[in-house]
């Protein structure tokens, strides 16, 4: 949702654009900081946050922003939202690895992360549309779904609550003896590197992308504008499949290569072309871009065993956070650059880095 109504509050409280990706930049940073500790907290004692009430207070934190002008308030808001968000997925995540056999990880991590990103694809057309014909409060009508999912992850963890995979799993794992040689921290350190690198550029691009096309552009309204951003991010999702699939079949870190070296010129065309070519280079960036996050959240996984709620905490958390903080940066150059086409182009650099540090990543054979 954030992205569709920065060029909203931009244009109705005037914002600058620092000032508007700084809003993306507080619901980042405190998810991202927020994530590792709880992963480690809970790869330590065991213990798991209530999914339920994480959803319920991300889902009123973000549809609360639209019936606030005070931007103090706006920011409380968000980072209440973000702490909801930043308790979710460390615990799922945990979850997901523990249900998976260890030789399709990448498949089951892919649909985990599939099914959030799908409704990530359709909630800026579904908040595009609200705006666009009730003006920006109706965004509160989007906190049913999060209640009724909320209300039905609750029906099914009481239901389920006596299975073996819900007894304090973590604990188990830490009894388990672990060599410290195991433990590839120099290469997991570079994937979140690399992964900080591609978060902030795809961050980016999405959170600006509608004031792009709405403010500088002057070429399409809110609706048509939110539909070419769902678009983008359902081609994400697909990208999100495939990564997960071609890494259990043929290898991690040559899916996370691939993916990253081709995502470099398509992003170069969102920004050198026009028409239905800058389309095909939104659409096709979002999907290479996406492709090779899955495969990086399973490489940090099995390059840290023993710490998977960790793990993930770093790839969905801090990576997103130094996406988010990118964003600040990008808003700022564009203020200075008076362009805000010209500032975004800046993030090819972090995007062409990616794959050339990707091809130092050290990764045990035996996990491909």
């Amino acid at each position: 949702m954030l992205p569709i109504i920065l060029p909203l509050l931009i244009d109705t409280m005037g914002l600058s654009y620092f000032l508007a990706g700084l809003i993306v930049t507080a619901f980042n940073v405190v998810s991202s900081v927020t994530q590792p500790f709880v992963g480690l907290y809970s790869d330590k004692t065991g213990w798991r946050a209530s999914v339920p009430v994480c959803v319920v207070i991300g889902s009123l934190g973000i549809c609360l922003t639209g019936f606030t002008n005070n931007y103090p308030v706006l920011l409380m808001l968000v980072m209440g939202a973000a702490i909801g968000h930043a308790l979710f997925h460390p615990s799922a995540m945990d979850l997901v690895y523990r249900l998976s056999p260890p030789a399709k990880r990448g498949t089951y991590n892919s649909i985990f992360t599939t099914s959030g990103s799908i409704s990530y694809s359709i909630g800026p057309f579904i908040a595009g549309a609200l705006i666009e014909f009730a003006g920006l409060p109706s965004v509160i009508w989007m906190v049913i779904p999060g209640i009724i999912g909320a209300a039905w992850i609750y029906r099914n963890d009481l239901r389920y609550q006596n299975e073996p995979v819900f007894e304090n799993p973590a604990k188990t794992i830490r009894r388990q003896t672990v060599e410290r040689k195991k433990f590839w921290w120099i290469p997991a350190g570079l994937v979140v590197i690399i992964c900080s690198l591609r978060a902030w550029a795809y961050v980016g691009l999405i959170t600006y992308l509608p004031a792009l096309l709405t403010l500088e552009y002057k070429e399409f309204d809110t609706v048509t504008t939110s539909l070419i951003v769902t678009i983008m991010l359902l081609f994400g999702v697909g990208g999100q499949i495939a990564g997960g699939y071609f890494s259990d079949r043929f290898g991690r870190k040559l899916m996370l290569v691939l993916g990253l070296l081709c995502a470099v010129p398509l992003f170069a065309l969102i920004f050198l072309a026009d028409g239905w070519l800058m389309y095909f280079g939104i659409m096709m960036y979002s999907f290479f871009a996406c492709f090779c996050y899955v495969t990086s959240i399973t490489m940090t996984q099995e390059l840290l065993p023993g710490n998977v709620a960790f793990a993930s905490g770093l790839i969905l958390g801090l990576c997103m956070g130094v996406g988010g903080v990118g964003a600040a940066v990008i808003g700022w150059a564009a203020d200075l650059m008076g362009s805000l086409s010209d500032a975004m182009f800046l993030l090819i650099i972090p995007t062409i880095l990616c794959p050339i540090l990707a091809l130092f990543v050290q990764y045990p054979a035996e996990n491909y």
